[in-house]
């Protein structure tokens, strides 16, 4: 068994340990107003903070400027070179249908009505 000295000596060096100050994260609410960006933009997790997504990585790599680069130009100083045509995934305005009713007969209503109140859930 330890000497009581070393018992002491042992629960003040863990006292010493535990009380020292935290630090201070390094992701501040302060880059979100300065850039205009929810936190997402830069971070994995969607409430900010932990490892940086692409967009962050670039961000901070060119010296947090005003604004966080798009994602294809964070992946370009990240060296990721992609040769993506924009007419793959740009929308057109004019070719989306505004949506239709369902076009629903009255006995079809009826019976679904009737099946939908006598649905138990299971």
């Amino acid at each position: 068994m330890l000497p009581l000295a070393m018992m002491v000596i042992a629960f003040l060096l863990l006292l010493v340990i535990l009380m020292q100050p935290a630090t201070n994260a390094r992701a501040l609410p302060e880059y979100s107003a300065q850039t205009g960006e929810p936190c997402a933009t830069c971070h994995v997790s969607p409430s900010g903070g932990g490892p940086r997504g692409p967009r962050g990585q670039a961000w901070v790599g060119e010296g947090k400027p005003g604004a966080v680069p798009s994602l294809v130009d964070a992946l370009e100083a990240l060296g990721v070179h992609l040769d993506v045509d924009p007419s793959y995934y740009e929308i057109v305005p004019d070719t989306i249908q505004p949506a239709q009713p369902l076009p629903l007969r009255p006995a079809e209503a009826d019976a679904l009505q009737d099946w939908l109140s006598d649905y138990d859930g299971n």
